[in-house]
């Protein structure tokens, strides 16, 4: 006959279960899934909140685009001008609500962006835009022109906290005819 002896780890070791090896292991592996979730996430947020940023800098831009390019290109009282700017009788008043021609608008920067009557627009008090004016040459849309030929690319910028956020490009066509046939580029 077989005696077996009392063997307490023998017992602890049929029970089965977890060492603590394995739970330092799994430990480890969590965390390390975690983290790297985390920062996922975290990166998936920052694009979000950039792509906010450069839709309302893009709209911001847009707005004041289509705000020049409704007028006339050429002064309704003056007629055709040799410098690009604000002529005489349209300074004064609120805002640019006697601005009455593309080129009024030449070298525009707002900080804050401003309506048409003056008024800041709210909730974007950290940004600024500005626009520039250039002539063009009627039959080449890609030269800069002294002269006046009629026909306006009006660059729209936005900044946010100083950093350029979106850019809006219009161009306008004179209210008379050119020297030339117009051509794009």
């Amino acid at each position: 006959m077989r005696r077996d002896h009392y063997r307490p780890w023998r017992r602890i070791r049929a029970v089965g279960g977890f060492s603590q090896m394995e739970i330092v292991a799994s430990t480890a592996l969590v965390g390390i899934v975690m983290v790297a979730t985390m920062s996922s996430i975290a990166a998936s947020r920052k694009r979000v909140a950039f792509e906010l940023i450069r839709l309302q800098g893009q709209s911001l831009a847009n707005e004041l685009l289509t705000e020049i390019l409704a007028l006339p290109a050429c002064d309704p009282e003056d007629g055709a001008s040799t410098t690009l700017g604000l002529e005489s009788g349209d300074s004064g008043g609120t805002g640019r609500t006697r601005w009455d021609d593309v080129d009024d608008y030449h070298r525009l920067t707002e900080s804050p962006p401003q309506t048409r009557e003056g008024a800041d627009i709210p909730g974007i008090s950290n940004w600024s835009r500005e626009a520039i004016v250039e002539r063009l040459k009627s039959d080449d849309w890609t030269t800069i022109n002294s002269d006046y030929d009629n026909v306006y690319r009006v660059t729209v910028s936005t900044f946010r906290n100083g950093e350029r956020v979106a850019i809006a490009i219009g161009l306008r066509n004179g209210d008379q005819r050119t020297n030339s046939p117009l051509r794009g580029p």
